[in-house]
């Protein structure tokens, strides 16, 4: 909770300064950690501050640290100090600060002047889209009283990436349209209808049901909506629209063309309110059989959000994939372990004949229907640090179960409790996958969705195969177990590289993050999960699966790869078009599961 008297905008700046700091950390190595001085009096015993020298500007930067990371999510107290010689301190607001950064070559290279101005926007827009959502989008007490439904979870990640400079950017999104349309605000609208003639349409469906069918159905489900729409588009291709995409297509002169030949109708808004998950392109319905993702035409963080055709195949390949034996064997041997899969997509095509990914429409299993349904909650969610720094979603529901329990099982017990079974529950499902049959999922917080069961993690549910990918060693077996099947609309890596993909994704992004949380809060120290952490991949090391390339590289790498937000944002790199190498981009973070300690350098 933000306490009365604070002013918004140093909480934001707080929020904003933590996932800067964090994300620069990672990717510069000039930084030094300090003693506190007098300047911190409530400091406690061993207290650090982190030194950043700023060679142009002739000074040094000191910020308190609040809480030291071995997985690299510190924890700061502002303000910033900049200190000159032979000068007094001077308190230094975190734009400032950016700004320094921004225009230092020591830190970002020789394209400081150059670039500077376009990244400084974006943290500012995305500092100032945080304070907004302060005021408006109060903190929903995420597992503080219960157990969540999927859709508060969903609308909880109110401060987006943990290790970004700019965690809430969007460029092309007005401060209006967040409040439309982002999920942290809650707010659910209508989708806009178009129906397209058959020639103009470009649909493909790994299931019995085509992608035409499958929104035909969405439709004639939803009670809301007008019987009329369903009878105008008779003998016509439904199309169910992102409104914001669509008020932005009809500029489109592709889309237009269509319009004024006739071959697309637009029908307007109607039926029951959908409401953006946590990827903002992708919603859902409480009453809908199936969720959809959108093209969206802005950028978001890192990449303009615009589906790939290649893309939409991926993810009817990984459908089909689990429609036959190996969906069998993984539902069999991991009951407890979903993915959610991605039978279906549309698009519209050109009066050329090329589809137009700019109107592409993805369409995903929804396991979370109806009034009952599970309580569910995404990780990113879970994980997300309060603005006060310490607390988290993730710490009041293990609060809420060790006040519940009581006994002799305190906080601390269920804290390490909690990690054990979330491990168990999603990550050896995700490592033995991978280890097993090759399948490599992008598993970071926001495509993690954890199911709940008096607070305790029961069940775990993987979002967005269209990013899957498959190991070449395995791809044999694959096509043995799928024949016919085209596996090369996939990434496809050696066992070596996706090891150190599923290292960053799954262990860095999700697990770390699951570990800050809980140190954060105090509820149990760090060294203690990483020990955790390092004895369940030992366990899984010890058994028969056929690749353990990931394991030991988890278990022996003096650095796991991060990825390079910070720099990748700096220097306006659009990872959807100009990263081709995933692994391009990425830093080395020391690696805690490989040493007897979880200290940080000094």
């Amino acid at each position: 909770m933000v306490e009365a008297g604070i002013f918004l905008a140093d909480v934001a700046c707080e929020i904003s300064a933590r996932g800067f700091l964090n994300a620069l950390l990672r990717e510069w190595r000039g930084w030094s950690l300090v003693p506190a001085t007098e300047v911190d009096p409530d400091a406690g015993p061993g207290a650090r501050r982190l030194r950043i020298p700023l060679p142009s500007r002739g000074s040094v930067v000191e910020i308190a640290l609040v809480h030291v990371s071995a997985v690299g999510l510190h924890v700061f107290r502002l303000p910033f100090r900049e200190y000159r010689a032979g000068a007094p301190a001077r308190i230094m607001a975190f734009p400032d600060f950016a700004a320094a950064i921004a225009y230092e070559p020591e830190i970002v290279g020789p394209e400081a002047a150059r670039a500077a101005p376009a990244f400084l926007g974006r943290v500012f827009q995305s500092l100032a889209a945080i304070e907004d959502l302060l005021a408006r989008a109060p903190s929903s007490g995420l597992g503080r009283h219960g157990d969540p439904s999927f859709r508060d979870a969903e609308r909880a990640l109110r401060f987006g990436h943990a290790v970004h400079p700019t965690p809430r950017s969007r460029d092309a999104f007005t401060l209006e349209e967040a409040r439309s349309f982002a999920p942290e605000y809650g707010r659910g609208f209508p989708l806009r209808w178009w129906s397209a003639a058959p020639e103009a349409v470009v649909q493909g469906s790994a299931r019995a049901e085509s992608a035409a069918d499958f929104s035909a159905g969405l439709a004639a489900e939803d009670s809301a909506l007008d019987r009329r729409i369903l009878a105008a588009s008779e003998g016509r291709v439904l199309l169910p629209m992102h409104p914001w995409q669509a008020a932005r297509l009809t500029l489109d002169p592709a889309v237009d063309a269509l319009f004024r030949s006739g071959q697309l109708i637009d029908h307007g808004p109607g039926g029951s309110p959908w409401f953006a998950t946590t990827s903002l392109r992708s919603l859902y319905a409480p009453h809908a059989r199936l969720m959809l993702k959108h093209s969206l035409s802005l950028r978001l963080t890192n990449s303009l959000r615009l589906i790939k055709p290649v893309e939409c195949a991926r993810g009817l390949a990984v459908d089909a994939l689990l429609q036959g034996p190996i969906g069998a064997a993984i539902a069999a041997r991991w009951p407890r372990f979903h993915i959610l899969g991605e039978p279906g997509y549309l698009a519209l095509r050109g009066a050329d004949g090329a589809l137009l990914p700019q109107t592409i429409v993805a369409l995903r299993d929804n396991p979370f229907r109806g009034s009952g349904q599970r309580p569910a909650a995404v990780l990113a969610a879970l994980c997300e640090i309060d603005p006060d720094g310490r607390g988290s979603a993730l710490a009041d529901t293990i609060l809420r179960i060790a006040a519940r329990e009581g006994g002799a099982r305190g906080a601390e017990t269920v804290a390490i409790d909690w990690f054990d079974r979330f491990l168990d529950a999603a990550v050896r499902p995700l490592l033995e996958l991978q280890c097993a049959y090759g399948l490599l999922f992008g598993a970071h917080q926001q495509n993690l969705v954890i199911g709940l069961a008096d607070g305790w993690p029961a069940e775990a549910f993987f979002r967005d195969c269209q990013g899957t990918g498959f190991v070449r060693e395995f791809l044999p077996m694959l096509a043995e177990a799928a024949p016919g099947l085209d596996l090369g609309s996939g990434h496809l890596f050696t066992a070596a590289e996706a090891a150190r993909i599923v290292a960053y994704y799954l262990i860095v992004n999700s697990v770390f993050a699951v570990i800050g949380a809980i140190a954060v809060a105090g509820l149990a120290r760090e060294d203690v999960l990483i020990r955790h952490l390092r004895r369940f991949v030992e366990a899984l090391a010890g058994t028969d699966l056929p690749d353990k390339t990931c394991l030991r590289l988890l278990l022996e790498a003096p650095t796991l790869g991060s990825k390079g937000n910070f720099m990748i944002c700096f220097r306006n790199i659009n990872e959807n078009t100009d990263v081709t190498d995933p692994l391009a981009h990425h830093v080395g973070l020391p690696n805690p599961l490989a040493v007897d300690s979880a200290e940080v350098r000094p």
